[in-house]
């Protein structure tokens, strides 16, 4: 028997809830039309105004937001209300390292839980459940609201944070943990110490795998499933609006329900921007129906996906996506961390500028990028040099640290020994 959140929304028919996407469209259109100058300039430079925004359909005449929107109008420039109606301010980085903040009023943090709870309990959690959530939480604030919507569905929550996988694999024993909330990456870093530890999975009493930022493959899940004896689910959130909780899968794990009473989704050509049928393969852009504090509009994700429509075996209604296992541009995710090519290049120029080649390395493991590795040629004055190359090691190791909260592998060799091109990314199956 499927357990709603919501029932009446979740369920709700196309019709109607395309009907209450318009409404709340024009709601958004009208309060960036006339709270935000970027949005208004926007509009007056195609002649428009937001009543000329008649359908859904007619989105597709205002042109994509990118992230470097987002970056160019730092700090408040992008916000529709006051800083003091901002009750939440989240920071992510742009393609080319500048950052971005976004900002939250109390409704949309009441939003954000009541979509997390829905998600939740379309994948079988109840009050009945101990929940562990194993996220960095200084790296990936969509933990903190694990914990809040867990607490409003009534699981008992254990914030585990970063503490290694033997501890995880304690405290899940200790307190019968039910629901695991991390990355894969880290999920599978679980699964291979519990083997490697000949913890029986009898002693282990986990149901179900709460999977994100990062994409899950169905080889990933499946391996998952098998080394963890649970039922491994996708959350799906955008770093720069809600992550987690625009879309997840529900039990019957047959695409991710976007939340359609808060976005409106498209999927676009990533060169022209215009809006493809159901079914084609492009860049997922959304636009948010509720946000207060920071409204977007046709905001471009880089997901590459694919919509369907049809009615999912749940009851649930909502329009589905199919897992994001690429990009439109170059952001890798390591480890469940988002990182630019280009904010690691600045960084290595901050702390070594004489470096003047260099390669970024990303190991894949079972289809998940799991470790990232710099590889930089010596400085020609530093070749004969051993203490200087090393110390030079570790300033650009503790630097990137620093900057991304992520380990990363820096190796120093000869320039004819760096593989590919200049500053090119080259990825490796480990």
């Amino acid at each position: 028997m499927t357990t709603y959140w919501n029932e009446k929304i979740e369920t709700l028919p196309r019709e109607e809830l395309a009907e209450l996407q318009l409404e709340r469209l024009q709601v958004t259109l009208n309060r960036a039309y006339a709270k935000v100058d970027f949005y208004r300039r926007r509009f007056e430079e195609l002649g428009l105004l937001p009543e000329d925004i008649s359908s859904l359909t007619d989105l597709s005449r205002i042109p994509c937001t990118k992230a470097a929107d987002l970056a160019d109008h730092y700090p408040y420039g992008l916000f529709s209300v006051p800083l003091k109606s901002i009750v939440r301010l989240k920071f992510s980085a742009a393609p080319k390292g500048q950052p971005i903040v976004i900002g939250y009023t109390q409704k949309d943090v009441q939003n954000w839980l009541e979509l997390m709870a829905r998600h939740m309990t379309g994948m079988g959690v109840s009050i009945k459940d101990i929940i562990q959530v194993a996220f960095n939480y200084g790296l990936f604030t969509g933990a903190f609201t694990f914990n809040q919507a867990a607490e409003i569905v009534g699981a008992t929550v254990a914030p585990t944070s970063i503490a290694s996988a033997t501890i995880q694999l304690q405290i899940m024993q200790d307190f019968r943990s039910t629901v695991l909330a991390t990355s894969p990456s880290f999920a599978m870093h679980i699964a291979e110490t519990r083997e490697r530890q000949n913890i029986d999975l009898n002693q282990i009493y986990l149901k179900i795998g709460l999977l994100g930022p990062e994409a899950m493959s169905p080889h990933v899940r499946r391996t998952l499933e098998e080394r963890l004896r649970i039922q491994a689910y996708s959350v799906y959130g955008v770093n720069e609006m809600v992550e987690p909780g625009v879309a997840a899968e529900c039990e019957e794990k047959s695409g991710l329900h976007l939340a359609e009473d808060h976005f409106y989704a498209e999927v676009v050509d990533p060169h022209s921007c215009q809006p493809l049928t159901e079914g084609q393969e492009g860049e997922l852009v959304i636009t948010t129906l509720t946000n207060e504090g920071y409204p977007f509009i046709r905001f471009r994700t880089g997901d590459i996906t694919t919509l369907n429509c049809t009615p999912c075996p749940c009851g649930r209604t909502s329009m589905r996506m199919a897992a994001p296992l690429s990009r439109s541009d170059d952001l890798l995710m390591v480890r469940g961390i988002a990182i630019y090519p280009e904010q690691v290049v600045r960084l290595l120029g901050e702390v070594a500028p004489e470096v003047e080649n260099y390669r970024l390395i990303i190991r894949k493991r079972e289809g998940l990028n799991d470790q990232l590795e710099v590889q930089v040629a010596y400085p020609t004055n530093f070749v004969s040099d051993w203490y200087r190359t090393h110390a030079l090691a570790d300033s650009i190791r503790s630097h990137l640290r620093r900057a991304i909260g992520l380990g990363i592998k820096v190796k120093l060799m000869e320039e004819s020994n760096l593989a590919g091109e200049k500053g090119g990314v080259i990825y490796e199956e480990i």
